[in-house]
């Protein structure tokens, strides 16, 4: 669920086009800010995927996340619904924000009005874990389940805890993954005077490595999958995307929105994630890294990513994704996820938009830049960052 369009197919077909839907934001006034892009999903009708009656309770965050998980389990041809309840089955959710939007709407009309305008179920929509107990209610997962807030790497967190429970035999399958609906005045304007996004004036503002990168444009969406035990997935004759090797996830205890300068334990991330998985650095087909397009963070990034894999990182093809769906906060490492396991299944490494003036900075490793490339992919890192120090690093690889 994404700017790309709505589905898997859409996205992919947004992928090989090769083109970012970072446009000049129309939802609200940003006359004040200098941010003025963002990438968001049109003319959304959340009742194709949800039951009215159960809207009102859902903030646009969760419609989507609901939304991406019917279109996850249709895909992987999973037989898990409300009416055939699984202990077996859980969640596991990610998102920086959850229901802030809702809030935020709603509390313009409490200042205004007083308290009767308030919705009744506004406590239900706002907190995080609100996808969590739908995403339940509405697949019948009784087994269980987590929601994580761990900023911009929540996505990444959310797989990792899937693949935690099902090596500890806790859950068979789970239904995993994130979402994020941001792009509402207050957040927006928050994050402008926080210094983070873009505000240069050109057509293509976002551009991860490039010369005159100047911060992130925000997105919205969801990205969810479904996640099994090997045994479980072929006792059903599940089509298989792609295996989840190992995780790791390290906090560099330094400050909340400023890179440790010594890279310790982003390259701690990296490497135990790559331990767990079995492989050694110069194993790795494709690099999907963080790539917000902040100056603090893409050269930093590729530096730290040199030292744990060496000069073999000018070989390996590293492409930042993010300006295909804007940066999607919580959700943002899941939808790298789902360009990652796109690439394993189609054999093909999406580009990095907009990026037609590399930064010297980030010279030293083989950045795919414009254009797509065919390009065998078996093993994949992605790398999701966060406010407060998180560094998470994913390693999937093809099931041969």
């Amino acid at each position: 669920m994404s700017a790309l369009g709505l589905g898997k197919e859409a996205f992919w077909a947004g992928l090989k086009a090769e083109r970012s839907p970072v446009r000049r934001l129309s939802l609200f006034d940003t006359s004040k800010t200098k941010a003025k892009h963002a990438a968001w999903i049109d003319s959304w009708q959340p009742e194709t995927w949800v039951a009215a009656h159960r809207l009102k309770r859902m903030d646009r965050c969760v419609q989507f996340a609901v939304a991406a998980a019917h279109m996850a389990v249709a895909d992987a041809r999973l037989e898990q619904s409300a009416e055939r309840p699984n202990v077996r089955a859980g969640v596991s959710f990610g998102t920086a924000l959850g229901g802030f939007g809702t809030g935020e709407l709603a509390h313009s009309l409490f200042v205004e009005q007083g308290m009767s305008t308030l919705p009744p179920s506004l406590g239900l929509q706002v907190f995080p874990g609100s996808a969590q107990g739908n995403l339940a209610i509405e697949f019948g997962l009784q087994g269980q389940g987590t929601t994580n807030t761990n900023t911009c790497a929540a996505g990444n967190v959310a797989l990792g805890d899937a693949l935690r429970f099902i090596q500890h035999g806790s859950l068979d399958v789970v239904i995993a993954g994130a979402a994020e609906a941001p792009l509402t005045p207050m957040i927006y304007a928050a994050f402008d005077r926080l210094g983070t996004m873009a505000s240069s004036n050109v057509d293509q503002p976002y551009r991860p490595f490039h010369r005159h990168r100047d911060g992130f444009v925000m997105g919205e969406g969801s990205a969810m999958f479904v996640v099994e035990s090997l045994s479980h997935a072929r006792a059903r004759g599940a089509t298989i995307y792609a295996e989840i090797m190992g995780f790791a996830a390290t906090n560099e205890a330094h400050h909340m929105s400023t890179p440790e300068p010594s890279g310790t334990m982003l390259r701690a991330a990296v490497s135990q994630a790559l331990a767990e998985a079995g492989l050694r650095g110069d194993q790795l087909d494709y690099i999907n890294p963080h790539a917000s397009g902040t100056q603090a963070n893409d050269a930093n990034e590729l530096r730290h990513l040199h030292a744990v894999i060496g000069d073999a990182l000018a070989r390996i093809p590293v492409s930042g994704t993010k300006p295909f769906t804007g940066h999607c906060l919580g959700a943002a490492g899941a939808m790298e996820v789902a360009a990652c396991l796109l690439a394993i299944d189609h054999q093909w490494i999406p580009p990095t938009p907009g990026l037609d003036d590399l930064d010297p900075g980030c010279q030293g490793a083989d950045v795919v830049a414009i254009t797509g490339r065919h390009h065998r992919v078996r093993h994949v890192l992605s790398n999701s960052f966060g406010f407060g120090g998180i560094n998470t690093a994913l390693v999937l690889g093809k099931v041969e």
